[in-house]
């Protein structure tokens, strides 16, 4: 059994609180208040970051829970341990276990999916969760928490008509993660975050290039907290804003060690950051055709990917193929996409949020699925060439699951 099974075809009012969520726990014994948290949000990157600080915490001898949405394969992966996701068996068990509160509190997905996790984690005794917010912050489930420490990766517009029409207002939203005696980390330099945060009353502030700096030396990066340096540090993910991400992540996890009393070792931060995989992250899945996979889905993040492609990739032409949901300001996304790109080829996902044919221009070639649509792009390319697949993480996971690439 999966969880999302249990969620086919109802709908809840979704109201901006965590009673909900809370209640549910309490009912549980608030696993939730079990086990040390560091809580990640953010726009784009907050994914890849979360990777980042697994990885370092896990190299320095710490059992991990890992929550990160959306799956792109396997459901199983929202919940992992160690950076290994819960088996099958385990997950009907917990879902039988939570069913009765998700009927009694009328729980969202996500909601179901974090007890889920807050008990595994509880059960499982992890030394510390990295918990990903799902969707702003202020009112994600995952903020039922007191984090050791919190992130927030960076602001741009996207999910404006749940969050706010402004980047002040958004970044309003994730600075809800925060707690005043906490410290924050900011992954870049944007007022909008900081000057939310000091209304707040947060006492601890980090952000690039106060509180921590990093220099890019082509594929990697000097990096300096306090007295502490770091040289020749190789994010693994590809692309300039994964050091951004990596640099976040590492301050975090030196704030959480400092309060912790978790030792630094340099060689096995060098380690986990050189080692960290997330799938669909400017994601090489072919080399003849060259293809690479990226889940950018709003207008900042699929901007910086096809600027990234451009600098790794100046001699080749891109062929994109695009796949989104409605609700997105996808109009926008499509129109940079289509004219950064040589051919711009769309392609359905089989969710109900989806773009379908009838909102595409006649002229650009659509697929009912994405197999269809690599195909055709395949057959249109040429060595000069780089086939993009980008648009949706959910895109991204039909891509995975069709032709199972595993590089």
């Amino acid at each position: 059994m999966k969880l999302y099974k249990l969620f086919n075809k109802k709908v809840f009012h979704i109201k901006p609180e965590l009673e909900r969520v809370e209640k549910a726990l309490e009912e549980l014994g608030n696993p939730h208040k079990n086990f040390p948290s560091i809580l990640i949000s953010g726009t784009n990157g907050k994914g890849s970051t979360a990777a980042f600080l697994e990885s370092i915490l896990r190299h320095h001898g710490l059992k991990t829970g890992f929550f990160t949405s959306p799956h792109i394969v396997e459901e199983n992966e929202r919940w992992q341990i160690n950076r290994k996701s819960i088996s099958d068996k385990k997950l009907e068990q917990y879902i039988k276990l939570i069913e009765p509160l998700i009927k009694k509190y009328s729980l969202t997905y996500f909601e179901a999916s974090a007890v889920v996790a807050f008990r595994y984690f509880s059960d499982e005794k992890v030394d510390v969760a990295v918990l990903e917010v799902g969707l702003g912050g202020r009112w994600d489930a995952t903020n039922v928490v007191y984090p050791e420490v919190s992130i927030i990766t960076n602001v741009s517009l996207d999910h404006t008509h749940i969050l706010g029409d402004t980047t002040y207002k958004i970044a309003g939203e994730k600075v809800g993660i925060a707690r005043k005696d906490r410290p924050l980390v900011i992954g870049e330099e944007q007022i909008e975050l900081i000057s939310q945060a000091v209304m707040k009353g947060v006492r601890e502030i980090y952000h690039y290039p106060i509180g921590f700096t990093y220099h890019v030396e082509k594929e990697s990066m000097r990096y300096t907290f306090r007295d502490l340096k770091i040289y020749d540090l190789k994010p693994s993910l590809l692309g300039n804003r994964q050091f951004s991400n990596a640099a976040a992540a590492l301050t975090g996890f030196l704030l959480y060690a400092e309060r912790k009393g978790v030792k630094v070792d340099t060689a096995k931060i060098k380690k986990a950051v050189s080692s960290t995989f997330l799938p669909a992250r400017m994601q090489v899945v072919s080399e003849d055709p060259l293809i690479v996979l990226d889940g950018a889905h709003n207008e900042d993040a699929v901007i910086k990917t096809l600027k990234e492609i451009e600098t790794l990739y100046p001699d080749r032409n891109v062929i994109s193929v695009y796949g989104g949901m409605k609700d997105k300001d996808w109009k926008r996304i499509f129109s940079i996409i289509n004219y950064r790109s040589r051919k711009t080829i769309a392609s359905g996902i089989p969710v109900s949020r989806a773009l379908d044919r009838s909102d595409f221009p006649e002229e650009i070639p659509f697929f009912e699925n994405v197999k269809d649509a690599v195909e055709y792009a395949k057959r249109l390319s040429s060595d000069k060439d780089l086939i993009l697949i980008i648009g949706s993480l959910y895109l991204a996971g039909e891509f995975l699951k069709t032709f199972c690439y595993t590089s």
